[in-house]
């Protein structure tokens, strides 16, 4: 099944300001993950975190 996220990255590229703002929901998603006891499901976000935070690298 394919995420949302991965659809966005697959269908255009997110602006600065949208790639942002992901990459801080998403990071607030892996935290509540965390805290519910499903550390697959954090370990799953993270990973799309550090690929939006390579991204963001990569456009400064």
């Amino acid at each position: 099944m394919e995420d949302i996220a991965t659809r966005e990255r697959t269908d255009r590229r997110m602006s600065d300001n949208e790639l942002r703002k992901a990459i801080r929901v998403l990071q607030s998603r892996a935290d509540d993950a965390r805290k519910r006891g499903d550390a697959d499901d954090a370990a799953r976000i993270e990973r799309t975190v550090r690929d939006y935070q390579d991204e963001m690298t990569t456009r400064l």
